[in-house]
């Protein structure tokens, strides 16, 4: 009669096996984490700016979003005034940035990317780094509004 089953012996060969492995893959898993968080706060920049775009046209008014390097934060607004006399009204909560991701470098005037209801937008960037130094660059081109994301 023959018994079918694990020994104890193959058991502990298996966990072993899976011990030495992940010895290996856990010091890796801390470098990964700086990029995780730049790649995942460029990705909520830019559906921001996206959305203060087509906030923009389907409301048919102007829309910003507004970049505190500081605070490393940014909030979506819009325009309840006229053009010649605006009246920025916030358009939800403020977003704050991942823990260790950076505003490094804002060229929006006024540290605002400006969307028109014709779907053209302020000229300008905005550069986010991380803590290992990895920098992504969204930009917005001022005839289409279009947020293009870059490697710096």
């Amino acid at each position: 009669m023959r018994k079918r089953g694990i020994t104890l012996v193959e058991l502990v060969v298996v966990m072993a096996i899976i011990a030495i492995g992940a010895a290996f893959v856990a010091p890796n898993i801390g470098a990964w984490i700086p990029n995780y968080r730049l790649r995942g706060a460029t990705r909520d920049v830019t559906s921001a700016l996206r959305s203060a775009q087509m906030r923009a046209i389907s409301t048919n008014r102007e829309y910003q979003v507004s970049f505190d390097a500081g605070a490393g934060s940014y909030i979506l607004r819009y325009n309840s005034g006229t053009t010649a006399n605006p009246v920025w009204i916030d358009d939800g909560a403020a977003e704050t940035l991942p823990t260790g991701v950076l505003i490094s470098g804002i060229t929006f005037p006024a540290n605002c990317a400006h969307f028109n209801a014709n779907s053209t937008s302020s000229t300008g960037s905005i550069i986010l780094t991380n803590t290992k130094g990895a920098k992504k660059k969204i930009t917005l081109t001022t005839s289409t509004g279009k947020v293009k994301v870059t490697d710096e």
